[in-house]
């Protein structure tokens, strides 16, 4: 990450950064404004990762209930991102698309001002990838109790 310059790491950077993107603003629109702006974008990132939280999450019980087995090629029995496209399992792809593409399109539509982009190629995915992986969730632990419970009935009785 620190190579790639794609995050702030530092409050300082952070900053720094901040500053640039503020007088890039004030060419155009008032301070006032442009900080404004700002402060509700980074509010709406906010509320884009308590969603990527909840689905990284949900994926994380799959793990933590042996619905999911950990890949050998992971550190530990955890949704792992960096995986990127070589995600191991549907839900897992879903979370890697939720959160390149669709976390990444809210980023650029809340700092590029453009409400009509965030809201439908990025909020509105968000809000779709969630429902959709709570929804595998449940179909995929169903699958196991079933799995399990036809398992149990193959048995021979004693």
């Amino acid at each position: 990450m620190k190579a790639a310059d794609v995050a702030r790491l530092t409050q300082e950077a952070f900053d720094q950064e901040r500053a640039k993107t503020l007088a890039t603003c004030t060419q155009c629109h008032g301070a006032g404004f442009a900080k404004e702006q700002l402060k509700l974008s980074d509010g709406l990132i906010r509320d884009a990762d308590h969603l990527m939280a909840e689905a990284i999450r949900i994926v994380a019980g799959l793990y933590q209930d042996g619905t999911l087995a950990k890949p050998a090629s992971y550190a530990a029995a955890f949704p792992d991102l960096l995986t990127f496209h070589d995600a191991p399992t549907p839900i897992e792809q879903q979370l890697f698309v939720m959160f390149l593409e669709h976390r990444m399109r809210t980023f650029q539509g809340a700092f590029h001002a453009s409400p009509d982009y965030v809201t439908w190629y990025g909020w509105s995915e968000l809000q779709r990838d969630v429902a959709d992986i709570r929804a595998k969730a449940e179909e995929l632990r169903r699958a196991r109790r079933i799995d399990a419970a036809l398992e149990a009935a193959a048995k021979p009785k004693r």
